[in-house]
């Protein structure tokens, strides 16, 4: 029975599939479904809570993970799986992982590259990226790989940024460069402020006398003066303002892989991004495509 894998990349990161890059049609797959989703869903619940959930028994455990492994047939509830496990200790979260790395489908392998990039544990992305690395081995990813590394340099996520420009360099993807080179300079930017945010004045002031007030007494009359005062100058009013994070892991992958590739160092190009554009577009593309014909 042939299945459309629910593995697809999607260009917003809510949930662990989510975050990953849709084809422009549909995946097919060898995958066997094992049944109605609610149903295997509702099954899979069962089992995490069974042998996982309440219980530190490592019998029990390893009786769970091989119920498991017949939901690895299934990249329908892969998503649910890794939702399933999130809180779990990492000896636990990267058994789970084992079996897709065993699993050996490119529907388990887009599960380690988002594991590699947007998982929350620092030490698990290492570990799934490592892992992902010896699957690829010396070839080139598959798209679907490729698309959960570009949906990761332009999520936003500093953390997810990084370890996927690490992941294109080894990779040695080339074709992700426009998204390396957008992705190492980010504005930051969390609120809209009303109003300026800040005043300064550079001027002279001027006293003078503004008002007199009369005051009155037993056979006597004065004023009591008013001052006033009149400022000449300048006024800076800053209406709203943007801090720039200038990702420095990332730029430098940036660089190490377009010299390599080039064959002349690119580290002059700096953070500007028009620079790094105009070179991609005038310089790096005729360079690849006379290398191509040759």
């Amino acid at each position: 029975m042939r299945v459309l894998s629910a593995v697809t990349v999607f260009l917003c990161i809510g949930s662990p599939l989510s975050a990953l890059a849709q084809d422009e049609q549909p995946v097919e797959t060898e995958a066997t479904a094992l049944g109605p989703l609610v149903e295997v869903e509702q099954d899979l619940r069962k089992v995490f809570y069974r042998f996982f959930k309440r219980t530190r028994n490592p019998e029990m455990h390893e009786q769970g993970w091989r119920e498991l492994e017949r939901f690895m047939d299934d990249p329908r509830v892969f998503d649910l799986m890794l939702k399933l496990f999130e809180n779990k200790p990492f000896e636990m979260r990267r058994d789970l992982l084992e079996m897709f790395v065993d699993a050996a489908t490119d529907d388990a392998d887009v599960i380690l590259a988002w594991v590699a990039v947007f998982d929350h544990d620092g030490k698990m992305r290492t570990w799934a990226a490592g892992r992902l690395t010896e699957r690829v081995g010396n070839s080139e990813p598959s798209n679907r790989i490729q698309r959960v590394l570009e949906s990761a340099l332009a999520s936003g996520d500093d953390d997810a940024a990084i370890a996927s420009a690490s992941l294109v360099r080894k990779f040695n993807l080339v074709q992700a460069i426009p998204y390396l080179i957008q992705a190492q300079a980010q504005p930051q930017r969390e609120d809209v402020r009303t109003g300026a945010i800040a005043q300064i004045i550079v001027g002279t002031q001027q006293a003078f006398v503004a008002n007199l007030t009369p005051v009155v007494a037993n056979n006597a009359v004065g004023f009591q003066p008013t001052i006033g005062i009149v400022t000449d100058g300048v006024v800076l009013r800053v209406m709203d303002a943007v801090v720039w994070s200038y990702r420095t892991e990332i730029h430098r992958d940036l660089v190490g892989m377009t010299s390599d590739a080039w064959g002349r160092s690119t580290a002059s190009l700096g953070y500007d991004h028009r620079k790094w554009f105009e070179w991609y577009e005038n310089e790096f593309k005729p360079s690849l495509a006379a290398k191509a014909s040759r």
